[in-house]
């Protein structure tokens, strides 16, 4: 009996022990728990990497990860580099060095033109030797649909073998796979879904874009596909420098959407997350100018005359035909047809005229065109000689090859006599002969005039929507 008593007694003592043992191991794995918890918040205070490791890696796995990439962490390798977006070489190779200008374009498939492949050209073709070395032409081909890039890259490829092995031209593509999502989108303005969609993919189009050339040049130049360049733009973006004397973000050559803004290239990581934070809040030419206000540029620059004239009559957005628009002058080639001046004379027009291109230039030998606008039936342009005059040969040219559309696409030539006393017109007109695709020429004209003449009018025999160059009329 006293035996049992000595056993239970025993059972007891090694039980209460047991369970003493087993909550100390509890309160000590708590603890431990704990000081972990506490020790990884007070992480720049542990000097030595593997202890942290041991003390966090095997309870703790997600905490042990996120550990070795903050010390890893660097301000300028994780925020103000270029994101590691995903790009494909469709043609061309990343240069060795920066150039002085890269220049980005982003570009869709239409479905009835192809401006893009006009708009390469006419950067190379208004460049010279030296401004080409200095450039850098990438375009990035933004198709949801991969066989479009495919395509449209080819076809670059058979036009432009040489820039692209010169090292000038660049084709990439990212895939659609990237973006962030483009459905269910915030109807901010009231806009129709699909219009809202549509310039979000924009915005993200321009920001891949951006990122990309960060690295590539000192100054980026972002341009639409659909867009003529003026002559030595580049030696024209250098000489703008010299008039501007203030800190800037963007300058821009263009007042219109995208087209013609410059940019530092150190700035365009910072414009790429700019573009992707709120891509899909507005349309991209109110982020642009949001992106250099919060950067304190008070307003943006505009540099006077313009470089760069969008031409396309055809939106991306769903192919839609876009409403002639008040274009933007670009400096385009010296008008050499028209040096020779004319005999003395003065020129009018009941025409609305273009900024600084007046009637005046086709009397003069300044080398320049006149430009008008408000194109109606029976609206004229005279010129009335100082003294009466014999012609015999008479050629009359419209448009120009940066705006080919701005001819007389309907009208006659006439000739007078018995100039006004106010001298701006003639009493008496007879018909010369009508213009055919914009041009009017006639030899032998003193046959038919007779004798001398007093005043050479053009006169508009139909409305049109496009605005009218007049480049030169030679005798």
């Amino acid at each position: 009996m006293k035996l049992g008593k000595l056993t239970k007694y025993a059972f007891v003592r090694r039980l209460t022990t047991i369970l003493t043992f087993f909550a100390v191991c509890i309160i000590v794995l708590v603890t431990d728990r704990n000081y972990n918890r506490k020790d990884f918040c007070q992480e720049y205070e542990i000097q030595d990497a593997a202890v942290l490791n041991r003390m966090v890696k095997a309870d703790f796995p997600e905490i042990s990860s996120a550990k070795q990439h903050f010390q890893h962490f660097d301000v300028n390798e994780e925020i103000m580099n270029p994101l590691p977006i995903p790009y494909k070489y469709m043609l061309g190779y990343r240069p060795s060095s920066k150039r002085f200008l890269s220049i980005g374009i982003s570009s869709i498939k239409r479905k009835s033109h192809n401006y893009l492949i006009d708009t390469i050209k006419t950067i190379f073709s208004v460049s010279n030797a030296r401004e080409l070395e200095e450039m850098l032409l990438v375009v990035y081909l933004a198709n949801t649909d991969p066989s479009d890039n495919k395509e449209t890259a080819k076809q670059i490829g058979e036009i432009f073998r040489p820039q692209v092995d010169a090292g000038n031209l660049i084709v990439i593509c990212s895939s659609m796979k990237n973006y962030p999502t483009l459905e269910g989108l915030k109807r901010n303005f009231d806009d129709p879904e699909e219009k809202v969609k549509f310039r979000s993919k924009q915005n993200v189009d321009y920001a891949f874009l951006a990122n990309f050339c960060a690295p590539l040049s000192e100054y980026y130049l972002m341009l639409e596909d659909d867009v003529v360049c003026a002559a030595n733009f580049l030696t024209g973006i250098k000489k703008s420098f010299q008039n501007i004397d203030i800190s800037w973000t963007t300058i821009s050559y263009s007042k219109l959407g995208y087209l013609g803004k410059l940019f530092h290239a150190e700035d365009l990581p910072k414009l790429a997350r700019f573009l992707l934070m709120f891509y899909d809040e507005m349309p991209g030419d109110w982020l642009l100018e949001q992106f250099y206000k919060s950067k304190t540029q008070k307003e943006m620059i505009h540099v006077t005359p313009t470089l760069f004239q969008h031409v396309g009559s055809l939106s991306s957005f769903q192919s839609l035909k876009i409403k002639p628009m008040q274009p933007e002058v670009p400096e385009v080639s010296t008008n050499k047809a028209n040096k020779d001046a004319l005999p003395p004379a003065s020129c009018f027009t009941t025409l609305e005229v273009h900024e600084q291109y007046e009637p005046g230039h086709i009397c003069s030998s300044s080398g320049q065109f006149f430009w008008g606008k408000n194109v109606q039936a029976g609206s004229t342009f005279i010129v009335v000689f100082k003294s009466p005059i014999n012609i015999s040969n008479i050629s009359i040219d419209t448009g120009s090859p940066e705006h080919p559309d701005d001819i007389l696409h309907s009208g006659h030539v006439q000739f007078g006599r018995m100039k006004t006393m106010e001298s701006n017109t003639c009493q008496m007109y007879n018909n010369l002969g009508p213009f055919n695709k914009g041009r009017f020429e006639l030899t032998n004209m003193d046959q038919v005039t007779g004798h001398r003449v007093e005043c050479i009018k053009i006169l508009v025999t139909a409305p049109q929507n496009e605005w009218l160059i007049i480049r030169y009329v030679k005798f």
